[in-house]
């Protein structure tokens, strides 16, 4: 597995008690923000601060700019709504040619004005893509001068996670598959576009964090293909569980074979789905599009409903099953998982790697009742496939459903990445956070369109947090307000931790500041979180504090204002991640740092 900078491996944070964390302990982090921030304007120290060589701590690079493969943010001065809009014709074909004045956008119902319209037609010219191969980003990761001339914006380019769910799929199914996703991204990858391989094997890891380098993503695909894929098993346990309802001798027996089955099945989709929640939360802060491949054999929407509806045919006891079977029902929880991916701009494609399925009742181990075995698989299928469909048409994307012919369904998919509509709007309401929803519609007949259904309105606060992570997470960093991140020296508190100061230096010149009288004023909110070395985060913790500055002070060059905090942290390497807005002026810096404490 590649390894993230600083920390052995990356995976996204676990849902354990902040308290419990190994890297960070909370609490301190809280009282340190609670009362270390910024001081008074008119205090020399340090506050505003004639600018000086950083602090830094054992193992760190004083200098520690962000990389030149760095993801740039959108700027919260202007809280702007993307919408990626997919159009096709009666065939299937993707339209291009449309204008703004093409289209028109509701939200909650109500015309909207669109501010921005972004069209992209298509992939390079053969030429194109031919001087794009011959230009990858290097091993080191530095990217050629004809990628970033031909990227595209940063609010328009691509994130593409490539999720594979060995919790729900078998070995053959993914490899198979795997070889195909791999020819789709050499293929139909972008200049600027990024990609990241991640696997769910009963916990989240991070094959390959993103990289423009698709190279690097076929290498991770090909060690994927040698770890452990659950779905196999899965199927034999189900294979039993079918005979010993066929063996049982009463509604009771047999309703305690499908209960036992649907019990287990229904901790492995809640696990699954804590998972894909997990990361689709984390990518809230990404600017630009994103894009998830889902890759699994499907996932039930109401675990063992098909081993209750052979209850039912064998017993019928119709009533009865289905009540049992509602409460191992995940509908809600998709929903969720939908609704969070609209609202971080994040599109599911699903992909069934199962292809064309083989149904039990044709199978020659089953000689009998072929007539209910046919009606339970019919369950069986639609239920795993209900969720991949229910993912992709809520975010706008696509499934593919029922098919070996995984190099076309993929080309459609190609499509939507290289073919489709930007909408931008400003919202007329305050961001209240809020679920809001999305209608959009295209002028011209018999033209189909795609997209997210809806979203809910994030705070500055909440957008802050998200950005934050971003920074800490995929070393997403840009930093328009010149800010640095400066680590003092730690010290040992007894107990084995160490208090490590944290300053976030702001040049003054670069703050929105109103006058009044001989001051200027202005408005701050400042975010720190930390990631230690097993991956593991402390929530995103904030502080908003005024800046006073007297008029004399900006005058002198190279001042700065200074905001103060200890971390508390065991020995170790850690990753500091920092946001800060001005809440005037509109705009945002993230960035991240590495720093060891301790032997």
């Amino acid at each position: 597995m590649a390894r993230f900078p600083v920390t052995p491996s990356f995976h996204i944070p676990s849902t354990r008690p902040a308290a419990r964390l190994t890297g960070v302990v909370l609490a301190a982090l809280l009282v340190a923000l609670g009362t270390g921030a910024a001081l008074p304007a008119a205090a020399q120290q340090p506050s505003a601060q004639a600018a000086q060589p950083e602090a830094t701590a054992a193992g760190t690079d004083a200098a520690a700019d962000p990389t030149e493969d760095q993801v740039f943010f959108e700027s919260l001065a202007v809280n702007v709504v993307n919408v990626d809009v997919f159009v096709t014709d009666k065939d299937d074909k993707p339209v291009t040619g449309l204008t703004r004045d093409d289209f028109e956008l509701l939200e909650d119902g109500r015309p909207v004005e669109l501010t921005n319209f972004y069209a992209v037609d298509g992939e390079p010219t053969a030429a194109g893509r031919a001087e794009l191969l011959a230009n990858l980003p290097t091993d080191d990761g530095e990217v050629p001068d004809f990628i970033r001339q031909n990227a595209r914006p940063p609010e328009q380019q691509l994130h593409l996670i490539v999720y594979v769910d060995n919790l729900f799929i078998s070995p053959f199914s993914r490899n198979n598959l795997i070889r195909e996703v791999n020819r789709f991204l050499t293929l139909h990858l972008q200049p600027g576009d990024r990609a990241m391989l991640v696997s769910f094997d009963r916990t989240l890891n991070i094959r390959q964090p993103f990289t423009t380098d698709v190279r690097l993503i076929g290498r991770a695909m090909d060690e994927l293909m040698t770890v452990r894929a659950f779905g196999e098993q899965a199927k034999q346990d189900r294979r039993d569980l079918i005979h010993r309802i066929d063996d049982s001798q009463s509604v009771a027996e047999a309703m305690s074979h499908a209960d036992f089955y649907a019990k287990a099945m229904f901790h492995d989709v809640e696990t699954s789905l804590r998972g894909m929640d997990e990361l689709v939360s984390s990518l809230g802060g990404l600017p630009g599009r994103k894009a998830l491949l889902y890759v699994s054999e499907g996932v039930p929407m109401t675990a063992g409903e098909d081993l209750f509806a052979l209850v039912d045919l064998k017993y019928g006891q119709r009533s009865a099953s289905q009540l049992s079977a509602h409460r191992y029902r995940v509908r809600r929880q998709f929903r969720h998982l939908v609704a969070r991916a609209n609202t971080n701009r994040v599109t599911f494609y699903t992909l069934d790697a199962a292809g064309a399925y083989t149904y039990t009742g044709i199978s020659a181990e089953y000689g009998n009742s072929t007539q209910s075995y046919s009606e339970m698989d019919f369950v069986y299928d639609s239920n795993r496939q209900e969720p991949l469909m229910m993912m992709a048409e809520g975010t706008g994307g696509q499934s593919v459903l029922g098919t070996a012919n995984f190099g076309d369904a993929l080309e459609r998919i190609a499509a939507d990445l290289t073919t489709y509509y930007s909408l931008g709007y400003s919202p007329l309401h305050a961001e209240d956070g809020r679920y809001h929803h999305i209608e959009v519609r295209v002028k011209k007949k018999g033209l189909h369109v795609r997209y997210r259904q809806g979203y809910r309105s994030k705070t500055v606060q909440s957008r802050l947090d998200d950005g934050t992570m971003a920074a800490l997470l995929y070393d997403a960093s840009v930093n328009p307000l010149r800010v640095k991140l400066v680590f003092g020296e730690t010290q040992a508190d007894g107990r084995g931790n160490y208090l490590l100061p944290v300053e976030v230096r702001i040049p003054l010149a670069e703050i929105a500041l109103l006058p009044r009288g001989t001051e200027r004023r202005g408005q701050m909110r400042v975010s720190l979180s930390v990631m230690d070395s097993d991956g593991d985060t402390s929530p995103a913790a904030q502080n908003a504090f005024p800046v006073v500055v007297q008029e004399e002070e900006l005058k002198e060059e190279g001042r700065y204002y200074t905001y103060a905090a200890q971390l508390l942290m065991r020995s170790g390497s850690h990753q500091v991640g920092v946001g800060v807005v001005d809440e005037i002026g509109g705009e945002s810096s993230f960035l991240s740092r590495p720093v060891r404490v301790g032997s």
